[in-house]
């Protein structure tokens, strides 16, 4: 149930009809988890990776790598990125914020927000599961999203999270992929 690295496998089982084989043979193991797929993402297996966020869409996978006792987290895009205005806190200078709406599977709220919903908060109540919610990535003045974190949700104050340590910030990266098509057999 909360497992987004388990949501992307099954939905690659839905959209592309692939078996376990298939997922294993493409990513490593029958049933990857986050951090197997950010070594692949990362790595460029089987994708082509986003670096800006203009380019964006629908489709794209957003794989949070694992640090610390963090185990990372997957969730698939599923339409362009919008420009958060007025900036949310946290603020940084020379950057903009971008909400991006994604599916996955979770046990964390991406924030009850009226104005970013995430579909498993109902009344105010969040229900773990799937559903859909946003997460607002920074980038540079350009759009470019090399070096930059995310916040798990599009509400103020909520914690960011720097790809590389930062004083003062817990380091979780993440990659943004799109999925390559696979040679006909």
């Amino acid at each position: 149930m909360g497992s987004g690295a388990v949501f992307f496998t099954a939905a690659q089982k839905s959209a592309f009809g692939y078996t376990s084989t298939d997922i294993a043979v493409l990513w490593g193991s029958t049933s990857p988890n986050s951090a197997q797929y950010y070594s692949n993402f990362t790595a460029g297996n089987h994708v082509t990776k986003i670096t800006n966020v203009s380019n964006i869409a629908a489709g794209d996978v957003l794989v949070i790598g694992p640090a610390g006792t963090y185990t990372g987290h997957t969730a698939i895009v599923t339409g362009a990125a919008t420009q958060v205005l007025p900036a949310l806190n946290p603020t940084f200078s020379n950057t903009n914020q971008w909400a991006v709406p994604i599916a996955d599977s979770t046990t964390s709220t991406h924030g009850c927000s009226v104005s970013y919903p995430d579909s498993r908060c109902v009344g105010g109540i969040f229900t773990a599961g799937e559903g859909t919610a946003f997460m607002r990535l920074y980038s540079d003045l350009s759009g470019s999203l090399v070096g930059y974190g995310y916040t798990w949700s599009v509400t103020s104050g909520a914690t960011y999270y720097p790809p590389a340590p930062a004083t003062g910030y817990t380091e979780r990266p993440y990659v943004i992929g799109r999925l390559t098509p696979c040679p006909p057999i």
